[in-house]
């Protein structure tokens, strides 16, 4: 009789302990909506509520805020997981990553074709005050609403900008560690002949 040698395989863990349940009653919905403790092992990803970050909500973006309004939460040491779960995270915000990104290029084109409204307006503008000197013109130009309508809006497209670019390089940092896990993982196996 031969002697059974134990799988290398190790079983399948229970789906962790999860807080996304539908709110019943207000005093429910307060509760969760409290600032939630820090915890050690994992990193919350929520969708945020509040104006300054209105632009995030209106591409259909996720960010990594303490927002608890969609609670999806990943595991900080990856080593820990198993192979479907590391996958899961992986393609998971690939896809976030690449919708980022997508909406970084719309805001950068939007930006774009600001400033290049921007420096029609001013230019139309300087030729309609030819006679004038230089400095005066710029001083001119700060008060003219259609060119300071331009600069607010440069600035509020510039900080959409900055904002999905750094949602954008979240979502990269958090895929590409997945995939260094996977890597890891296909490395350490033993070459199958």
């Amino acid at each position: 009789m031969r002697k059974q040698i134990p799988s290398r395989s190790r079983n399948a863990k229970a789906p962790g302990h999860t807080n996304s349940k539908v709110a019943r009653s207000g005093a429910t919905a307060a509760k969760k909506s409290r600032k939630s403790k820090p915890k050690s092992e994992r990193l919350t990803v929520a969708t945020p509520l509040n104006s300054k970050l209105r632009v995030l909500a209106e591409a259909g973006i996720i960010a990594p805020d303490e927002i608890p309004s969609n609670d999806d939460s990943v595991p900080l040491d990856f080593t820990r997981l198993g192979n479907r779960e590391v996958g899961g995270i992986h393609s998971r915000f690939a896809v976030r990553h690449a919708h980022a990104i997508f909406h970084v290029a719309m805001a950068s084109t939007k930006l774009v074709h600001l400033r290049r409204d921007l420096r029609i307006a001013q230019s139309k503008f300087r030729v309609l005050n030819s006679s004038e000197k230089k400095n005066i013109v710029d001083a001119m130009m700060e008060d003219d609403p259609h060119i300071a309508k331009l600069l607010d809006r440069i600035s509020v497209a510039e900080a959409e900008v900055t904002l999905l670019s750094a949602v954008a390089g979240g979502y990269e940092d958090l895929r590409n560690a997945a995939s260094r896990e996977i890597s890891r993982r296909i490395g350490e196996q033993a070459p199958r002949d």
